[in-house]
């Protein structure tokens, strides 16, 4: 069996270890100087591309640990059994006659509950990870979500102002202080979403109870 509190850790270290050395450029910089100013929008994107990033490597590797387990998909919860069916009832829909429904609901439903747990369609964070959508994300697989709830504003400021410079805009923050909290918001919520996939992996929570 894979470690998997090791690869969560050692994905989580890399990109911490990546903004902690951007930090020490910006406290180095001479305050309010154009190199601060640029170097503090740096770090911002940069919080920003690890939230973002690190959020998707998760769900992948939740997803991908599910599959090595080799179950059904009647064995699993309703949230991972139905989110792994997304792709099938995407078909489903293209195809609303009486005849695919009669075949979907006679005999379809059951010989996909008897498959092999198996994720056609991933989690997406659209390039964009808005609080509202890492929530619905998480909720598709049976995750929780406190923290993301807790620091919403925040997200919602730290993916808004990437944006913004992402765009060309003269966003500013105005200082190390203030950007901490934001990165501090983030980190929370990635931790939650480490720990609460390392739990249902552990614990086999994916599992009907």
């Amino acid at each position: 069996m894979k470690d998997w509190g090791d690869i969560l850790d050692a994905e989580l270290a890399w990109r911490d270890a990546e903004m902690a050395s951007l930090k020490l450029l910006v406290a180095e910089a001479p305050t309010g100087s154009a190199r601060q100013v640029s170097l503090l929008r740096a770090l911002w994107t940069m919080l920003y591309a690890h939230y973002e990033g690190f959020c998707k490597f998760v769900w992948d590797f939740y997803l991908e640990s599910l599959e090595d387990q080799g179950v059904t998909r009647g064995v699993c919860c309703v949230p991972v059994a139905r989110f792994s069916m997304s792709k099938r009832f995407r078909e489903l829909r293209g195809n609303l006659s009486d005849g695919a429904l009669w075949d979907a609901c006679t005999s379809d439903f059951q010989n996909w509950m008897n498959e092999q747990l198996r994720f056609d369609l991933r989690l997406e964070t659209e390039s964009n990870l808005w609080p509202e959508l890492l929530k619905r994300n998480s909720s598709d697989v049976d995750l929780p979500s406190k923290m993301v709830e807790e620091h919403e504003f925040k997200l919602k400021a730290l993916v808004a102002r990437r944006n913004e410079i992402a765009h060309g805009k003269k966003m500013i923050i105005s200082s190390l202080a203030e950007y901490q909290q934001y990165e501090e918001a983030a980190m929370l919520v990635m931790h939650e979403l480490a720990v609460a996939v390392l739990n249902c992996l552990e614990n086999k929570t994916y599992l009907k109870a």
